[in-house]
């Protein structure tokens, strides 16, 4: 996920070969990105989704496809590191017109249909992860996770394992201690609330309060 945002980066640095001019809407539409994974993931949607829309119209003063995809593709998969479904349509109408096959491989990613991905083509942060999990060894995938060094990247490993119902007591734990670290709010509640599902499901009942405690505790 972080090449993904950086991806603007290096488009501003390529931007100013040959000129020392780089255009101001790379760093308005990175800026205004960052800012929306921040508000999204602590529980702020309504600033996220204004600091997204102002990000991709910032975007669409340069008329590039391939960066607007890859815009709604990292709005997609800040939704799958939450735990939530996404609506995909504006991403397929773009795709549609300006196919870019990294692009196509991401969406396949952030889908969980991992068949279909192509490992070569992904953020080299999931290299590790897919293949762990194409092995169907749990403790390797939970082992490829905590080496991932981006902490939305690491949630989004733990997202797909939900939605894939492959997660374990390791994972869910993995992914509340990296939003508690970075103080994303809305995150820590959901993978605490998937913890405290997981225990009631393994009739361990004092863990299962110990979760809802906190839970309490954070809320108010």
């Amino acid at each position: 996920m972080k090449k993904i945002v950086l991806f603007f980066a290096i488009i501003a640095i390529l931007a100013g070969c040959g000129s020392k001019n780089i255009p101001d809407w790379t760093y308005a539409s990175f800026n205004q990105l960052e800012s929306f994974k921040k508000s999204y993931l602590s529980g702020n949607e309504r600033i996220a989704e204004l600091h997204f829309y102002k990000a991709t119209a910032e975007i669409k003063k340069s008329g590039d496809m391939e960066i607007l995809a890859r815009a709604y593709l990292m709005k997609y998969a800040v939704h799958v590191a939450v735990l939530e479904p996404f609506d995909d349509r504006e991403y397929l109408t773009i795709e549609a017109v300006s196919p870019v096959a990294r692009n196509r491989n991401f969406h396949s990613f952030l889908k969980g249909a991992f068949d279909h991905v192509d490992v070569d083509l992904l953020p080299k942060q999931y290299d590790g992860f897919v293949k762990a999990f194409r092995g169907g060894k749990a403790e390797n995938v939970t082992g490829e996770i905590a080496k991932i060094e981006d902490s939305l990247s690491r949630l989004i490993t733990v997202g797909l394992l939900v939605t894939q119902g492959k997660y374990d007591e390791g994972n869910l734990k993995l992914a509340i201690d990296t939003a508690s670290r970075n103080g994303w709010k809305k995150a820590l509640v959901v993978y605490l609330e998937r913890l405290q599902l997981f225990y009631e499901g393994k009739k361990e009942k004092d863990k299962a309060v110990s979760i809802q405690q906190r839970l309490q505790i954070i809320r108010k």
